[in-house]
C-alpha cells in the first residue's frame, strides 16, 4: 500500500503538538509520508528580541522533517505533487489556487462547532461567552475563511474551571485523534457535509486592549459580575489578561481569579515593572479597594 504524500502547515505550540503526534504515531507512519511542513518564519521575542523559530519548525528539525517559511516556488511544485495537506493554527490564509495543489487538497482543524465562531479566536470566544459546549471540526478548506465543508465534528463540554491554554490542549489532542480515525478510514472515502452557512458566527482576533477594565468599572463587576469577570478570565489567560490603570498611572494585571460559588476571589495580581504577587499582600501596601 502506497503512503499518501502528506504535508502540514502549522505555527503555534499547539500546532506542533498535533505534529508532533503524527510523527511518532504508529498507525500513521504506514500510512504518511511527511514530505515537509510549512511555518511562519522566525519572530523577534522576549525583552532582547530575540529571533525565535515556531514550534512547529523545532518539532520538524527534531525529527529531520524539511521546513519552509514561506509559500515559495518550490513549495507549490512539491504541493503539485502531494496528496494532502493538513492545517492547523498556520497564521496566514492560503489563496485558492494553493488549495486545489493536493490531491485530496487542504485540510482544516478548526477548534469550534462550524459555522460558530469561524475566525480568529475560536477557543478563547465560548469561555468569555460562558458557553457550555465547543468542539472541534475537521473541514476541507476553500477560499473562504473557515467556511469549507465538513469531514468530522466533535463536541467537547467545557469544564468550570477551564481556561485557554487547557482548551488549546484537550481540543488539539481531539483533533488528533479525528484526524488519525479519518486517515485509518481512507482519505479517499471521507463524506463531505456543507455547512449551515446562514447560522455562522465569527470571533475576532485578540488584541491587548480587549483586557482592559477601569478600576471603577472593574471594582463593581468584581461584586455584581462575578461570572462575567471569570468567565473573561479564562478566555483573555494568559493573554492578554485582566488588566486596569491604578491611580498612580500604573498597569495591573489580575493573573490569578477563582469563583467560589458567587463570589469572585482575587489570589495574584502583577503591577507594570514588578513581579507577580499574592493580591493580599500587594493589597495591604497600596490600599487597593480600599
Amino acid at each position: 500500500m502506497n503512503k499518501l504524500k502528506f504535508v502540514f502547515f502549522g505555527s503555534a505550540y499547539f500546532s506542533a503538538i498535533i505534529l508532533e503526534r503524527i510523527t511518532i504515531d504508529r498507525d500513521l507512519k504506514n500510512l504518511l509520508s511527511i514530505e515537509f511542513t510549512v511555518t511562519q518564519p522566525d519572530k523577534p521575542k522576549g525583552r532582547k528580541q530575540v529571533l525565535t523559530p515556531t514550534p512547529v519548525k523545532l518539532s520538524s528539525e527534531k525529527h529531520g522533517i524539511k521546513t519552509y517559511v514561506e509559500i515559495n516556488d518550490e513549495v507549490v511544485s512539491r504541493l503539485k505533487n502531494t496528496d494532502l495537506v493538513l492545517l492547523y493554527a498556520y497564521g496566514s490564509i492560503i489563496k485558492k489556487d494553493i488549495l486545489d495543489l493536493p490531491k485530496f487538497g487542504f485540510w482544516n482543524i478548526h477548534p469550534s462547532l462550524l459555522p460558530q465562531y469561524r475566525g480568529t479566536a475560536p477557543m478563547a470566544t465560548p469561555l468569555i461567552n460562558g458557553d457550555k459546549n465547543t468542539g472541534v471540526t475537521i473541514m476541507k478548506m476553500d477560499d473562504m475563511i473557515d467556511h469549507g465543508s465538513i469531514i468530522a465534528q466533535r463536541m467537547y463540554t467545557i469544564e468550570k474551571d477551564d481556561k485557554r491554554p487547557d482548551l488549546e490542549v484537550k481540543l488539539t489532542n481531539m483533533g488528533f485523534e479525528m484526524f488519525k480515525s479519518a486517515i485509518l478510514n481512507g482519505a479517499d472515502k471521507i463524506e463531505l457535509k456543507e455547512q449551515e452557512h446562514e447560522k455562522a458566527t465569527y470571533t475576532k482576533k485578540l488584541n491587548k486592549n480587549d483586557g482592559f477594565i477601569d478600576m471603577d468599572k472593574l471594582k463593581k463587576m468584581i461584586m455584581d459580575s462575578p461570572q462575567q469577570i471569570y468567565n473573561l478570565y479564562r478566555g483573555l489567560y494568559t493573554w492578554p489578561g485582566i488588566w486596569t490603570i491604578l491611580p498612580n498611572n500604573k498597569r495591573l494585571k489580575l493573573t490569578e481569579i477563582e469563583l467560589l460559588g458567587n463570589q469572585l476571589s482575587i489570589k495574584k495580581v502583577q503591577l507594570e515593572g514588578k513581579k507577580e504577587v499574592d493580591f493580599e499582600t500587594f493589597s495591604k501596601a497600596y490600599g487597593f479597594f480600599k
